[in-house]
């Protein structure tokens, strides 16, 4: 018995040591190594949901609680073979052993040193961290920080069909973790942001008994420091602060109950401390300083919404850019509802009103855009410039197919897409991109315009509509590396007898109208039929044609344009040289044959068509919207022109002028239309900022005008000067044209030289100084009043000229003077064969009065009676005349009182004495 017994004993004895050294060899030796690494693996594999991989060997220190420690751990991605989702050097785990002979496997208080994490997306959208969720076709810019967050939430590989609680985050969400070392890669191509996390520790603590988890951790990203502080209490308000160099983020909420459907709300705050510094830590291009704040309301429950948020960047120069809205899914970007609203100049610091193309600069701009990111609307479009506002309707539905960071750093718009007008078939549609998004440099756009003629005629007689057809046209713009150019941009019309319109435009600079290629035909059948179109008042002016052809390359720019309307033909060209000095202008306006009518007809047809750009020359009761289509022809209008200024506004003629050196030659050969008026001649020149027009060369029947104006845009840019003579007048047609039934005969011609303000034609009339002089030789007049009045009765009644019926008249001399509305003479003299009237005085028609008098004596006898002379006074409108009854004598001057052998004629023979 006490053998069997020691027997017994000593083999339980033996089995222990036995079961002790197989446990041993077990957990220890080399031989059962592989062994140990497959029951991790499983075990770990199912704990996260995810394959592992453990390269190295597994130890394990038995106890109560066990300690197990894993070395060379690797998780590899399910997506991509060639990458592992995370590799870590040491892993070390405590195992309850009590509550595992419970059946219960829990692990605690791990240790993860040397962990490398890769969460990597492709080209393609495929990510390394999990299986069967695409991509977003189009994500926010901030869409790669929400995918990482639900990359680390899955890092399991779960499907959407995975039971709830797998992946890494739930394993580790009751768990002491302390990780040591980190390195973690965020590389996402479809976006280009990579972020590279270099963490010297990371901290996940349970307490409260587990009812509150706290995180802690500091390192860098992408070189700037980095801390993060996490307090999670279960079922209660969680709080979050982190710090991305001067960069602070706050993340606060407070979860929603199961009965409220589980998810959360929180309210992010975020300071971007100097804007620089957050753009280098985003990985962008630095070409923006400043700060900027965010502060948005979130809402996670099935999707993750944004319900408002505001964001404002001030930078350095005094520029803002704000926004706000809403939008409902963050993670694929719909529901979206944003105002933004940009101010590119400091505040009360507009840049001074633009006087040309060359200083115009765009000073704000608002946008309302609603849609997603895959198909959204702009519902107002408006920029401001500090020339005039320009404003977009409409336009829609638009697409982004993707923000990204370019390789060099560029924030990037890609694959826009734009349309304007019905969906189903659109009139405007255009695709490009934005290569650098902060500094809007490196746009290109492509497309097509094509639709009923009313897009650009505004308020069109529906009778008409389709008569005027339609307009196609293709453009191509871009800013690639320097200014706008309109690359390509060609129009045609079709579908109407009315009018032809054939455009080919290309700009090289859009604001310095450089590198300008520009060659117009439009043909108008009937110019009447056309404005009745438009509900203007029509204008019989017949068929119009205009073939434009203009090129601007560097300095030089060159142009002609021919137009015919009726039987009018004019041509104009023009060759010039922009240098950084004067501007040398050349050119020639020239017409074979020119009708006055048709130049009337034209002029009352471009007053009409000016109601089209805002002067309602037209019908007061039309009611027309410039560039607005009428809301029942389902076509969303593209442009509406503001009250404050509009682009025309910017070409200054009289800038123009003043700086540039100007010869244009003005020829027109043969005018018709104007009795009289035969051909024009003329040039126009300007140079060192004097104006110089003339002379005008006019024939007017037998007679013509030689007439210069002189302006200096400098000194007196408000003040014109005339000068010239005029010749060959028939006086006897003037008096048939003032309605004077007197037969009279004689050659008229005169010079003038004066000046006056050109701020209205009244205002140069009342303004006027200067001289001017009128003089007829060897004429007649069909009347012997003259004789009456110098020779008296007796002699008269035997005159000559009584018995021929008209007088002789040998000159006419009116030298006058020309003082702001008041004109004045010393001597005018009128002067037959026998007798000279010498009359002086003074008509001012601004205060209405006149006040001449006129003597008729004997030639050459200024000091005997004069029979009958006459006063002229009173008001101009309603002048008095008074005969001074009885006559009246000259006073001889002192010695003089015979006159000269060689006498002058009409020269007052009282200045001729001696």
């Amino acid at each position: 018995m006490r053998t069997w017994l020691l027997r017994s004993i000593g083999i339980v004895v033996l089995l222990v040591f036995a079961t002790i050294g197989f446990v041993w060899l077990l957990l220890a030796a080399p031989l059962f190594s592989e062994m140990r690494r497959d029951l991790v693996e499983k075990v770990l594999s199912e704990q996260i949901g995810q394959p592992i991989v453990v390269n190295d060997d597994v130890s394990v220190a038995l106890g109560r609680i066990t300690h197990i420690y894993v070395g060379g751990v690797v998780i590899p991605s399910q997506t991509m073979p060639e990458t592992s989702l995370a590799e870590l050097n040491l892993l070390e785990l405590e195992l309850d052993v009590a509550a595992l002979a419970n059946r219960r496997l829990h692990f605690d208080n791990l240790v993860v040193d040397g962990l490398q994490a890769n969460f990597l997306t492709a080209a393609d959208g495929t990510t390394s961290w999990r299986i069967g969720r695409p991509t977003p076709k189009a994500e926010p810019v901030n869409a790669t920080e929400v995918d990482n967050q639900e990359a680390i939430a899955e890092t399991g590989g779960s499907n959407e069909g995975d039971p709830e609680g797998s992946g890494i985050l739930s394993f580790l969400s009751d768990k002491n973790v302390a990780f040591t070392s980190i390195g973690l890669n965020i590389d996402d191509q479809t976006s280009g942001f990579s972020f590279v996390f270099d963490l010297q520790y990371l901290a996940l603590e349970q307490v409260d008994k587990g009812q509150r988890t706290k995180v802690s951790g500091t390192g860098s990203v992408n070189g700037q420091s980095f801390e993060i502080e996490g307090d999670y209490p279960h079922s209660a308000p969680f709080a979050t602060r982190a710090n991305f160099g001067e960069m602070t983020v706050s993340y606060d909420g407070e979860p929603f109950s199961e009965s409220e459907g589980g998810g959360y709300r929180a309210v992010l705050q975020m300071d971007t401390g100097e804007f620089g510094d957050f753009l280098e830590v985003i990985g962008l291009e630095r070409v923006l300083e400043g700060n900027g704040q965010l502060q948005a309301e979130l809402v996670s429950q099935d999707a993750l919404k944004i319900e408002t948020f505001t964001t404002t960047v001030n930078l350095e120069d005094g520029q803002q850019l704000t926004a706000e809205g809403s939008i409902e899914d963050l993670y694929t970007a719909r529901g979206v509802d944003l105002l933004f609203d940009a101010r590119l100049y400091p505040e009360g610091q507009p840049p001074n009103a633009a006087k040309s193309f060359q200083e115009l600069k765009f000073t704000a701009f608002e946008m309302h855009m609603v849609g997603s990111l895959a198909s959204f609307e702009f519902e107002k479009l408006l920029f401001q410039t500090n020339a005039f506002d320009q404003g977009l309707d409409v336009i829609g539905p638009a697409s982004i197919e993707r923000i990204r960071r370019m390789p060099d750093g560029r924030l990037a718009m890609l694959g826009i897409a734009l349309q304007a007008g019905p969906i189903e078939d659109p009139i405007l549609k255009a695709d490009g991109e934005i290569l650098d998004l902060l500094q809007l440099q490196d746009v290109t756009f492509e497309g097509t315009l094509n639709g009923p003629a009313n897009l650009i005629l505004p308020n069109m007689d529906e009778d008409f509509v389709d008569r005027l057809g339609g307009i196609n046209a293709d453009f191509s713009l871009s800013n690639e590396g320097g200014p706008v150019s309109l690359n390509r941009f060609n129009a045609t019309t079709y579908g109407t007898d009315i009018w032809a319109l054939d455009l080919a435009l290309s700009v090289s600079e859009l604001k310095g109208l450089s590198g300008l290629d520009f060659d117009v035909e439009l043909d108008v059948s009937d110019g009447a039929s056309f404005l009745t179109a438009l509900k203007l008042q029509p204008v019989e002016i017949g068929a119009l044609a205009v073939d434009a052809v203009t090129s601007k390359q560097g300095e030089d720019f060159t142009a002609s344009i021919e137009f015919e309307a009726g039987s009018s033909h004019l041509l104009a060209a023009l060759d010039a040289k922009f240098p950084e000095g004067a501007s040398v202008i050349r050119g020639n306006v020239a017409s074979k044959r020119l009708d006055l009518n048709d130049l009337k007809n034209l002029t009352a047809t471009l007053d009409q068509l000016k109601s089209l750009v805002g002067d309602a020359s037209k019908d007061p009761e039309t009611d027309v919207q410039p560039l607005v289509l009428p809301k029942e022809t389902n076509v969303q209008p593209l442009v509406l022109p503001k009250e404050k200024g509009k682009p025309a506004d910017l070409l200054d003629v009289q800038r123009v002028l003043r700086e540039a050196d100007v010869e244009v030659q003005i020829d027109f050969k043969e005018i018709v239309g104007q009795q009289g008026v035969t051909s024009v001649s003329s040039q126009l020149s300007a140079k060192e900022g004097t104006v110089d027009f003339g002379p005008l060369q006019l024939a007017y029947g037998g007679g013509n005008f030689s007439l210069r104006a002189v302006m200096d845009l400098i000194d007196s840019p408000d003040w014109l000067s005339l000068s010239g003579s005029t010749s060959g007048w028939e006086f006897g047609e003037i008096l048939d044209e003032l309605g004077i039934g007197i037969d009279a005969y004689g050659r008229l011609s005169g010079e003038f030289n004066v000046s006056g303000s050109t701020a209205s034609g009244n205002a140069f009339v009342n303004s006027m100084r200067g001289t001017a002089s009128l003089s007829m030789s060897q004429g007649y007049v069909s009347t012997s009043l003259l004789e009456l009045a110098g020779l008296g009765i007796f002699p008269w009644l035997f005159s000559e000229e009584l018995r021929q019926g008209y007088t002789d008249i040998t000159c006419v001399v009116a030298p006058i003077n020309i003082e702001a509305g008041r004109v004045s003479s010393d001597s005018i003299v009128v002067e037959t064969g026998p007798v000279q009237l010498v009359a002086k005085g003074q008509v001012d028609w601004v205060k209405d009065t006149i006040a001449i008098r006129a003597e008729p004596r004997r030639v050459g006898k200024p000091l005997s009676r004069s029979a009958w002379p006459f006063d002229v006074t009173g008001q101009l409108s309603s002048p008095k005349f008074k005969l001074d009854v009885g006559g009246s004598r000259n006073k001889a001057p002192e010695g003089a009182d015979a006159m000269p052998a060689d006498r002058q004629p009409c020269v007052p023979d009282m200045n001729q004495l001696q």
